[in-house]
């Protein structure tokens, strides 16, 4: 779903990131960090030290430190490192002011000097981010604030200019933030996720990039996102397509449904397109990834690329009893080029007994799968579609106690090499069976090795 065709947001005023700073999959990454910074604790030594002795100055007497609720820095005192200069971030609160505080405090000879203390009406600190986001070849301070009241977070930004910390204030909050070059500028971008609330019907990602005029990084690019997504389950910015990155968002609907939408930037168009999502004629949005299993996108196949899972039920007989039928997982890729989703891989996973099952490729259409929980196992059988009917099984896998396995055996049970990663000493083991009907579904036990894999 395209938005603002042929033309970037104007700037209207002074506009200003369960996620992590960003989840580090295959095919994903942290955003936003340097190679030449480098974050760390305080030194055990001197440093931590004189770094309280300048907070105690500045909140003249006592305070109490505030700790970042996420990404990968929660410390309330930290440390980096930008070319050759050293700084420390603090956050704290005083005695006598409900405000939060933060100084930046700046190491030289020796000694540690505050350069800017700045206070913010945040009931918490959501997290802390140092990217390049004034495109001036050195990081800044990215400071995210939480308030409990409204559920809403905004964002504060501190460059050191000239050795003096200097401010920027951004007007816009956020549900979540990352920071990522999503228009493939070489520069970093500010992309927010703002979720709909009782203040807002409206649920939108923006991308907010510096603009010199106003002195701050303002909104030139927006998508709408669903309006009945209600909380974030995994938001990450990766590889979606060949030579292509987007923000993928798995978020929870109403009624406990989840969902993934992935916006990228469309050169071509100059827009964000967000095209698995789309409004119907009645005003309601549809998306063709909406789930009850709170399963998210991940790159499952290990190529680089992150893929949404579909789930579907299996071809079931008219009365059968859903508890026993399997759920096909598809593992789809975006095609940005028009827009589609394109399967990689069909899979019955078995979340209980930890494994998974990768459906060949000429099984697809032609199989179902049942499952019996209290022999915990999973068999496949052929399907009739003209009949709407079950026919020959071709394979069963059962999960057994290691001193069940000599039992499991002498049933026709063969024990498969794979180590389940729960710890414990359980067997999983496969039992072929063949059929008339089509040889080509009959599988052989060195086929099993790549077809069974462990969750």
């Amino acid at each position: 779903m395209k938005f603002m065709k042929g033309k970037a947001l104007r700037a209207c005023s002074t506009v200003f990131v369960c996620v992590t700073a960003v989840l580090s999959l295959c095919g994903c990454s942290d955003i936003g960090f340097g190679d030449q910074v480098l974050l760390r604790p305080p030194r055990a030594t001197g440093d931590k030290a004189e770094i309280q002795t300048v907070i105690g100055e500045q909140a003249g007497g006592a305070y109490k430190l505030k700790y970042p609720q996420k990404g990968k820095y929660r410390s309330a005192i930290t440390t980096f490192e930008i070319g050759r200069s050293e700084y420390a971030v603090a956050l704290y609160s005083t005695e006598n002011d409900s405000k939060l505080n933060i100084s930046v405090i700046a190491e030289s000879d020796g000694k540690w000097d505050c350069i800017g203390t700045f206070s913010n009406k945040g009931t918490g600190v959501d997290r802390i981010l140092l990217n390049d986001v004034n495109n001036d070849g050195k990081e800044d301070i990215v400071v995210g604030w939480s308030n409990y009241t409204t559920g809403k977070n905004t964002i504060t930004i501190y460059s050191v200019e000239d050795g003096i910390a200097r401010e920027m204030t951004m007007d816009e909050t956020y549900n979540e933030m990352l920071i990522a070059d999503i228009t493939g500028d070489k520069n970093d971008d500010i992309v927010t996720i703002s979720l709909s609330s009782a203040q807002s019907a409206e649920a939108s990602l923006k991308v907010l990039q510096y603009s010199d005029q106003a002195k701050r990084p303002i909104a030139k690019f927006a998508s709408e996102l669903d309006p009945v997504v209600i909380s974030l389950t995994s938001v990450s910015f990766c590889r979606i397509d060949s030579g292509i990155s987007g923000v993928v968002i798995d978020g929870e609907r109403v009624g406990g449904m989840l969902t993934t939408q992935i916006v990228y930037y469309d050169a071509a168009s100059e827009t964000l397109d967000n095209p698995l999502l789309t409004k119907g004629d009645n005003g309601t949005f549809k998306n063709p990834t909406t789930r009850k299993d709170i399963i998210t996108s991940r790159d499952f196949d290990g190529d680089g690329i992150t893929e949404v899972p579909v789930i579907t039920s299996m071809p079931a007989s008219k009365g059968e009893s859903a508890g026993t039928v399997c759920s096909l997982t598809s593992w789809k890729q975006l095609r940005t080029n028009d827009g589609t989703l394109q399967t990689k891989l069909n899979t019955v996973i078995n979340y209980n007994d930890g494994y998974y099952f990768i459906l060949p490729e000429n099984w697809a259409g032609h199989v179902t799968a049942r499952s019996d929980a209290a022999k915990r196992e999973v068999s496949f059988y052929l399907w009739n579609d003209k009949t709407s009917s079950v026919g020959d099984r071709l394979l069963s896998i059962q999960r057994f106690n290691s001193s069940e396995q000599q039992a499991a055996e002498g049933d026709g049970y063969k024990p498969l090499n794979i180590s389940l990663s729960d710890g414990t000493d359980a067997v999983i083991a496969a039992q072929l069976f063949s059929t008339n009907t089509n040889d080509k579904m009959n599988l052989t036990y060195e086929q099993l090795d790549d077809l069974i894999k462990v969750l």
